[in-house]
């Protein structure tokens, strides 16, 4: 192993690949019975440690009714009076045995202002929740049963606000305008949407509860994984659940009601359907007046669904979590889905383990999101992500310290996972954990960890609130995608440079016909440190709000509906190379161009974050390829390259190690292989990432002038 010119990058011989394949998935579809009752229907439950100024809560909530196209009525979605949605939390021994300590019961109740019209939820538009224009409302109260007494009490009576239909509801809506996409996710309670902040319900002894439609906060390939595990290679990452709704409870816990943080607590969600015993006789509606029977429980994501035999995933949704030691623990210790992977995925020679897993058995029984409560709070995702945030949790170097547990092994002492499986937050990518945990072998000390492997869908479609209630606003029934990954209010551009003569430009668009956008755009080093350079107006209808006259490393603009601005560099002083990032409050376009006077100019658009991509390369005839990469994760991520040739036959290979959180890379082919013949060269460069994404840009210079031009950087699975 040799240490490259730039010391954050370490390169050395690739071993095999991991193919990168999954089985694994939750399509919200867990069983078939409760495929039935969409209302009742869990779709994923959250747990993790939080906290608002000096108060520390337990956050715990559920999502229920999966594939809620937004927009849809005239009968559209909402909580179903007839079920009584619950939520459990299992404190000291009560973790281990699976029973449920304390549980909040939601029970909801539906009203209407006119049933003399067609018009069922919206009279007009939604100023504030529940006035005149918002036809149908719903309340619900919160109750605490406390199972060590026996004792209930009622926490309180809440509303929930309305979905968010478009112009009827234009206050979810970037711009507060109802044509436009819904807002992205903001970073204080201040900046939520007017609807969310007047919904956030204030509960006794300082609980707080939302209720609500919001965004699917669950992401994954989930078609391509149950076709037969055809991921999608050119097409690009799909994501299942993008473009959809789910509606979402959210429950704040104190940590001083749960007798403190210095412990590991355990939750877990049902949904129980009241039981119809009498019929209407003459028309109306039916009337429900029996008992509630459970049909719906979740506790960690995937179990039911990837785990448990078909045979009894029914009776898993009827039980608790006290009998999961009895009925489904042989189907963590021996999972069928380990077997399938090696035999699938890796043609029978696979390395996960496929009997004895004490490590999955310790994560799913009994199947209660266990939580430890003694570290600080997990780090969000955002916009922006907290510092140190991996959506793979600790196989993405995102870790917490526990005060009461010893912690992983070969970590320092109180070393845990920050995310999944310690909680689940919001932002979590559970199905690229999972799959990593299984490959890996969890039960030696130090643990032998194979990956990260995934589906190649690596973000939500909208980003999540850093605030409560966390989960993401509701998409707008009027203007909304599906499948199409993040809205484009973040744009990378891998490769950026002044100096020398040398400059670059970048170029945005405003996308909305009514509503101008706000936006920073911020430039790194290849450390991932802020780069000062100095930046000129380069034309367009928007403004350029620069700081001062001098260089900067971040400046802010505001652009016109349908407008656009250039964002220049003098191209003076010493050559400085890095990257830059443009984030905005409502979607743009953006393409840069770099300008050299000794080669000519070239353009490329944005670059979407990958963590699987292939580029076209060639060193012939003068001309030389070169890859700059941004890493766009808030830890550091490693580079597997593979070159192949023509006939697609592996040439060499490499690794990138430990590319420095928001850092920068830029090297041509003949660097990045040195000591490899490539004289004469063209083929292939693969380039798969290790904890998490990158953003990509190719280009090729050649020695004659006008010899330059970009390449496109293609998707890979």
């Amino acid at each position: 192993m040799r240490k490259d010119r730039n010391p954050i990058f370490i390169l050395a011989m690739l071993a095999a690949s991991l193919c990168s394949a999954t089985l694994l998935a939750s399509s919200h579809m867990d069983a078939p019975l409760i495929t039935l009752d969409d209302a009742a229907n869990t779709t994923d439950v959250y747990a993790f440690r939080s906290s608002d100024g000096s108060t520390q809560y337990l956050t715990t909530a559920l999502s229920v009714y999966p594939f809620e196209e937004p927009g849809i009525g005239p009968n559209k979605y909402n909580f179903d009076d007839n079920v009584l949605y619950e939520l459990h939390v299992s404190l000291g021994d009560d973790v281990a045995a699976g029973r449920a300590t304390l549980t909040y019961q939601f029970r909801f109740q539906t009203t209407f202002k006119n049933q003399g019209t067609i018009l069922q939820s919206y009279l007009g538009v939604v100023q504030d929740v529940d006035d005149t224009a918002q036809n149908l409302t719903q309340r619900y109260t919160v109750t605490q049963v406390d199972h060590r007494t026996d004792m209930q009490r009622e926490l309180g009576d809440c509303v929930v606000p309305p979905n968010n239909q478009g112009i009827a509801t234009p206050f979810y809506n970037r711009a507060d305008n109802g044509e436009n996409p819904a807002k992205a996710g903001v970073g204080t309670s201040a900046e939520l949407d007017r609807y969310t902040q007047q919904t956030i319900c204030q509960l006794s002894d300082g609980h707080r509860a939302f209720a609500g439609q919001r965004d699917d906060g669950f992401y994954g390939d989930i078609q391509a994984v149950f076709d037969l595990l055809q991921l999608r290679g050119a097409q690009g990452p799909f994501d299942s659940q993008g473009g959809y709704n789910v509606h979402t409870i959210a429950l704040d816990i104190p940590l001083s009601a749960l007798g403190g943080g210095q412990q590991v607590a355990g939750a877990y969600a049902t949904t129980s359907r009241r039981t119809l015993t009498i019929l209407p006789l003459e028309g109306g509606a039916p009337v429900f007046d029996g008992d509630f029977v459970q049909v719906g429980r979740q506790g960690n994501p995937l179990f039911c669904e990837a785990l448990v035999a078909l045979q009894d995933k029914d009776l898993y949704n009827r039980t608790t979590p006290e009998r999961d030691a009895e009925l489904f623990q042989q189907y963590a210790l021996n999972p069928e889905l380990a077997a399938l992977i090696n035999a699938i995925v890796f043609a029978g020679n696979g390395p996960a383990p496929e009997s004895g897993r004490t490590d999955i058995a310790a994560i799913f029984i009994p199947d209660l999101i266990k939580v430890d409560l003694s570290t600080g709070p997990a780090r969000l995702a955002g916009p922006p992500d907290d510092e140190g945030f991996s959506r793979l949790s600790v196989f993405g170097g995102d870790a917490l310290t526990s005060q009461v547990q010893p912690g992983l092994p070969g970590f320092p002492q109180g070393t845990i996972p920050g995310g999944w499986p310690n909680g689940r937050r919001f932002g979590d990518d559970v199905i690229d954990i999972a799959v990593t945990a299984l490959i890996s072998d969890l039960r030696t000390d130090p643990l032998t960890v194979r990956g990260p492997a995934g589906d190649s869908v690596d973000s939500n479609d909208i980003s999540y609130n850093k605030v409560f209630p966390y989960a993401a606003t509701p998409l707008n029934g009027r203007n909304h995608d599906h499948h199409d990954g993040a809205l484009d209010t973040r744009l990378f551009f891998a490769q950026f440079g002044n100096g020398q003569m040398f400059s670059s430009e970048i170029v945005l668009s405003n996308l909305s016909t009514t509503a101008q956008v706000n936006g920073v755009a911020a430039f790194r080093d290849q450390a991932g440190n802020p780069l000062e350079v100095g930046i000129e107006d380069g034309g367009g209808s928007g403004q350029l709000l620069l700081q001062s006259a001098g260089p900067a490393s971040q400046v802010e603009f505001m652009i016109p509906a349908l407008g656009s601005l250039t964002i220049a560099t003098s191209g003076q002083g010493s050559l400085a190379v890095g990257s830059a990032e443009v984030t905005a409050d409502n979607p743009l376009a953006g393409v840069i161009r770099f300008r050299n006077p000794a080669a000519g100019v070239a353009g490329v658009q944005a670059s979407s974050p990958l963590s699987r991509f292939t580029v076209p390369v060639r060193n012939r005839d003068g001309i030389n390829t070169g890859l700059a990469v941004r890493n766009v994760e808030a830890s550091p991520v490693s580079l597997n390259l593979t070159l192949l040739d023509a006939q697609g036959q592996q040439v060499a290979s490499a690794m990138v190690e430990d590319l420095a959180a928001q850092g920068q890379l830029s090297r041509f082919i003949t660097e990045l292989f040195e000591g490899t013949d490539l004289d004469g060269f063209e083929g292939t460069l693969a380039v798969r990432v290790e904890g998490g994404s990158v953003a990509a840009t190719a280009l090729e210079l050649g020695l004659q002038a006008g010899e330059f031009t970009t390449l496109p950087v293609s998707p890979l699975n």
